[in-house]
């Protein structure tokens, strides 16, 4: 089992779609079993494929890493359709921020666990974790329960001052002997601009992260797909973004 976190402390920079069209093109074209994980307190991920998370009664990947989840792993998750599963996040996640904090207590090694569980069972091909943009517990966790870290990077003066200091934050959680293997950079929400451009060649030079070959294009597509709760690989499949992202994960299969 392939195990991926996707992260950037940076806000809007396209994790969570990415996330998602990942996930999408893995189950519908190449036939692989994937698991999402949301590890973000807005629960944006959940709220995508469950609109009434809220007001059900789940098992989210707050209760994983404080221990209270099932003993079976599956037994947590939440089917989305054949091939993809999820386990959900809530606001919990950021009391257990407050908690880890107060009391000095974390136990990010039961997410990896989880996953450990998971591939134990070789039951699933893929599991995917979906970061906030912050380094806390959930993303720390999810790191380390990574064999491989994807940070999107939307092209622009503050990513390429801020790349140096995620690149060691990242590497701070994997030199501790948790997580073990790759991380990568992908451009997201580029346009054909100079100034894009030219931000594009300085990370392709001096990101201290390797970047993949492929970027996604910006279009308009990926926000309606967003509101018509879709992939945009499938809302609008001859998009720029669409075919971008099945490139992209055509060059992520022969890297992994």
């Amino acid at each position: 089992m392939k195990t991926i976190a996707i992260m950037n402390n940076k806000g809007g920079v396209g994790k969570t779609v990415t996330a998602i069209n990942l996930a999408d093109i893995l189950v519908a074209d190449y036939a692989q079993r994937v698991v999402l994980v949301d590890c973000d307190g807005q629960a944006n991920l959940t709220r995508f494929f469950l609109p009434g998370a809220d007001k059900l009664e789940l098992t989210t990947t707050a209760d994983v890493l404080r221990g209270d989840c099932e003993p079976l792993w599956s037994d947590n998750l939440v089917p989305i359709r054949p091939g993809l599963d999820l386990l959900p996040s809530s606001s919990d996640l950021y009391e257990l921020d407050l908690q880890a904090i107060k009391d000095g207590v974390s136990a990010p090694e039961r997410l990896r666990h989880f996953a450990e569980a998971a591939a134990a069972d070789s039951e699933v091909d893929w599991m995917i974790f979906d970061c906030p943009p912050s380094f806390s517990l959930p993303c720390i966790s999810a790191i380390a329960a990574s064999d491989t870290v994807i940070v999107p990077i939307k092209p622009g003066a503050f990513e390429m001052s801020g790349m140096r200091l995620l690149a060691d934050q990242i590497a701070s959680v994997r030199n501790t002997g948790l997580a073990k293997r790759s991380v990568f950079g992908l451009l997201t929400i580029w346009h054909n601009a100079d100034a894009t451009r030219q931000s594009e060649d300085w990370l392709r030079e001096h990101s201290p992260i390797p970047l993949f070959y492929r970027k996604i294009r910006r279009t308009d597509k990926v926000t309606e797909s967003t509101y018509a709760a879709q992939p945009v690989t499938r809302w609008s499949p001859t998009s720029a973004a669409a075919r971008d992202y099945r490139a992209w994960v055509k060059e992520l299969m022969e890297v992994e």
